[in-house]
């Protein structure tokens, strides 16, 4: 019945078609209408006699997902937003209508996108025996999903014919997610199998990591005066899971061709491996890749094996420590290097840095916006969505900076982890704002350059987060418009007040040291106001550019460095006189009220003309 109403939802919006067209309809309704059947009896079977088994976990809640964020959404689509649109009244009812859809299309892509994040985080839990290839069946729904939004944000969109088209993609995608459904349930039940497949995604790593660390514990171990060693000779059982850095296990130096036996054996299995891998794979570049990999494993053996018939040979203590160090330390920098290449190409899941979550989410964005402009011929939209998009995710970045900064001035320190996060939010933060500059100032070419320019510098970043080195962000333009100087003189007015309340409150009267924590979580607050300006100004097409300027280059730059002097945990504000504690603080005032005062000469001598005139 349900989908005998979702087709009459698109016969009722198309009621101009011809008879001919019902009969196809009908026919179609019937095939529809039977897939539907046999993926509910399917689903009937399968909640009867659902194993709470592990190996059939993950097939399982993702079946839950595809019905509760995908499946049941889509219909609430069809039967509701589209077909009641026909009992609406009014010259707006298609423009409506195409607005909700929208928004309920994005709802749905916002779902697939947090589910594919999750899965890279290991939040989604994954069974690599099964390898029911989640991850990359919910990126092809993404596209899908990405297809039906260009359609609904053409310029056409508002029209009988465009929501025929729309209503007939959306049952296309629907039967899309229960033929997936269809084959999660008919999987066969998960076993106790343990043969080791190449899957292209983070598994593939996890012997190389096992490899690289044993490998370089030896080296550390090895680098050890005899007096640590002598402590840690009585430790010689390792700690479960990986708990321990590189030298804090350490095995007595006789012992070290046995930890390198160890090393062989996993070499061994994983070449096992690769040799029925490629016995099975038939596609010549998965083929070439396996090949390459079966080289260096064998060549490694080949290191490996020579190393243990040295130390087999020798007995004194410090001799074996120097050839350990001496031959195994060039082993241990390339497993090192080919651990990081492996990581940072199979996603956030492998990389161990938290700034891969965020780099990762950008490259999807940019991909994203790739998809859409191959899509789409109508350039404005292809500039108008882009801009939007990029201002809000630039605005939720900055928010969850915002939330770092006030962690790190009311605790005085973050982790690691934050630490990286907040480093990556300002790499990127001036690239992307270029990026919606140029939807404003540039055309779609340079646009498009653009954003293969920004997938280039965001893949760098996560080669070095995720293994190698460092890089740079970069500046900001602009133009003239409206009211600019006198809406600058309103909004400076109310950084003003916020200065002045973080003079008086903490920095005139500073009683003790918690003062300097006000004084942050002030600066912090400012921070959040020009945050808010700038977005909004962007948001406004960068009609008022010089504002844009005085923010970033005057404003922020010397916020930063008043925020810096206080973060520094060596300062003690309770003995610094109140000159020290304001004078930061006063530059950035001045700088305020110099504007200010030009901005006010500026609009009193333009009223005066506008009366002579």
């Amino acid at each position: 019945m349900a989908w005998l109403r979702e087709w009459l939802c698109v016969l009722l919006l198309v009621s101009v078609a011809v008879q001919g067209q019902d009969e196809a309809a009908a026919d179609a309704e019937g095939e529809v209408a039977g897939a539907e059947g046999e993926v509910a009896g399917a689903e009937g079977e399968a909640a009867e006699g659902k194993s709470a088994e592990d190996g059939d976990e993950e097939a399982w809640t993702y079946v839950e997902f595809l019905k509760s964020e995908v499946s049941e959404k889509v219909e609430v689509i069809l039967q509701k937003t589209l077909y009641e649109a026909r009992e609406k009244k009014g010259f707006t009812v298609l423009e409506e209508t195409v607005t909700k859809t929208l928004e309920q299309v994005m709802e749905i892509r916002e779902s697939l996108l947090k589910r594919i994040k999750d899965i890279r985080k290991g939040d989604v839990q994954i069974d690599t025996e099964q390898n029911i290839k989640q991850e990359q069946m919910l990126s092809e729904f993404r596209m899908e999903i990405m297809t039906i939004l260009l359609k609904l944000v053409d310029k056409d969109a508002a029209t009988i014919d465009k929501l025929k088209e729309i209503s007939k993609d959306l049952l296309r995608f629907k039967m899309s997610i229960s033929n997936e459904v269809m084959r999660m349930l008919m999987l066969p039940q998960a076993t106790t199998r343990t043969v080791t497949t190449q899957t292209g995604d983070c598994s593939e790593c996890d012997v190389l990591k096992e490899i690289s660390t044993k490998i370089e514990n030896l080296v550390v171990c090895a680098d050890k005066e005899e007096g640590e060693d002598a402590q840690d000779a009585e430790i010689v059982q390792e700690p479960e899971g990986n708990e321990a850095g590189a030298g804090q296990v350490c095995m007595p130096p006789a012992m070290y061709a046995m930890d390198l036996i160890g090393v062989n054996e996993l070499i061994d299995n994983e070449i096992e491996g690769l040799y029925t891998s490629l016995i099975t794979t038939t596609e010549e570049d998965t083929r070439l890749k396996q090949f390459e990999k079966l080289k260096d494993f064998k060549s490694l053996r080949e290191t490996i094996d020579e190393m243990i018939t040295k130390l087999m040979s020798e007995t004194d203590d410090e001799k074996l420590k120097k050839l350990v160090k001496r031959s195994l330390g060039r082993v241990n920098t390339e497993q090192k290097t080919k651990l990081k290449d492996c990581q940072a190409q199979c996603g956030p899941g492998g990389c161990e840095s938290c700034a891969a979550d965020v780099l990762y989410d950008a490259i999807a964005k940019m991909n994203d916006y790739k998809t859409f402009f191959n899509n789409t011929d109508d350039e404005e939209a292809k500039k108008e969505f882009v801009r939007t998009d990029m201002i809000k995710y630039i605005n939720d970045n900055n928010n969850e900076a915002r939330e770092i900064l006030i962690k790190k001035a009311t605790e005085g320190a973050i982790d690691e982890c934050e630490q990286e996060k907040s480093d990556i939010y300002k790499m990127t933060k001036a690239p992307m704002w270029m990026l919606v500059n140029t939807t404003i100032f540039s055309g779609v070419d340079e646009l498009e350059v653009m954003v293969d320019a920004m997938i280039t510098q965001l893949e760098e970043l996560l080669k070095q987060y995720c293994g190698s080195d460092e890089v740079a962000p970069g500046p900001v333009d602009g133009d003239d418009g409206p009211n600019c100087e006198w809406e600058e003189y309103e909004q400076t007015k109310e950084y003003l007040i916020k200065v002045d309340e973080i003079i008086q409150e903490s920095l005139f009267k500073a009683k003790d040291d918690s003062a300097q924590m006000t004084a942050l979580l002030g600066f912090v607050d400012i921070q959040g106001l020009y945050d808010k300006r700038v977005k909004k100004l962007f948001e406004d097409e960068l009609v008022c550019p010089d504002e844009v300027k005085m923010i970033k280059k005057e404003y922020m730059s010397q916020l930063n460095k008043c925020m810096a002097e206080f973060m520094n945990g060596k300062l003690k504000f309770s003995e610094m006189s109140r000159l020290q504690r304001i004078s930061c603080t006063k530059e950035l005032r001045n700088a305020m009220e110099s504007r200010m005062g030009k901005l006010l000469q500026f609009e009193l001598e333009k009223s005066l003309n506008e009366i002579e005139t």
